[in-house]
């Protein structure tokens, strides 16, 4: 898959602002509702793990993730093991974010190139530290991993389902995922002239990552 398939396909029809406007609208108030909510708890982090306990399981919830597999029971131990392993990391990344100066809801885009790589090198190495505690007896854990780091840095990362990372990234590195999602958004961006955050008119999407993800799960086959 080369970066423009999501939203610039293969035959070069590049989606219209209205395009995407409209599947975030189809895409429903329960995914929409559930991302402005960890959007706006996510803007600090605490020492003690409680919004990354609330966030994530706000998140898995929505994607019905507590219904089978490692989060089905004890949810709350599972996260709270997450957060020892990986929460310092993760307040470095949010007070990095918050001291930056640049736009949380365009972060990744904005961030130099030799930062924004770093950064995405760090990623990969968070989410391969949490891949004891969300794999199960039939998934290798990047789902859970992917969906668990998006809710508390959704300026960041992209929530991946299995579809996607079998079928339309064809990938099992989020480095890889979040430098693709970067390119295609910076192509689009350039040939429409508009910024991709601003395409929910009810301003509960307003990361890119969680507009991306919309589009993003409308090319899975």
């Amino acid at each position: 898959m080369s970066p423009g398939e999501i939203l610039i396909n293969a035959e070069g029809h590049v989606m219209t602002p209205a395009e995407i406007s409209e599947r975030i609208i189809a895409f429903g108030n329960g995914y929409n509702n559930a991302v402005k909510e960890i959007i706006d708890a996510s803007i600090v982090l605490d020492d003690d793990g409680l919004v990354f306990i609330r966030c994530a399981s706000r998140v898995l919830s929505n994607f019905k993730m507590k219904r089978r597999g490692v989060f089905r029971e004890n949810i709350d131990d599972v996260l709270h093991s997450c957060w020892n392993v990986v929460g310092p990391d993760l307040i470095e990344i949010n007070r990095s974010v918050r001291a930056s100066g640049l736009p949380r809801d365009r972060y990744l885009v904005e961030l130099g190139e030799p930062e924004r790589e770093d950064l995405i090198t760090e990623i990969w190495l968070i989410t391969k530290k949490l891949l004891p505690f969300t794999m199960g007896a039939t998934s290798y854990g990047l789902v859970g991993a992917s969906k668990i780091l998006f809710s508390v840095i959704p300026e960041i990362v992209l929530p991946v389902d299995n579809a996607e990372w079998l079928h339309v990234f064809k990938t099992v590195d989020l480095g890889d995922v979040l430098r693709r999602m970067v390119c295609d958004i910076q192509e689009w961006e350039g040939i429409t002239g508009r910024q991709l955050n601003d395409l929910d008119n009810s301003r509960r999407l307003t990361t890119l990552p969680s507009v991306y993800n919309v589009v993003a799960m409308g090319a899975r086959p």
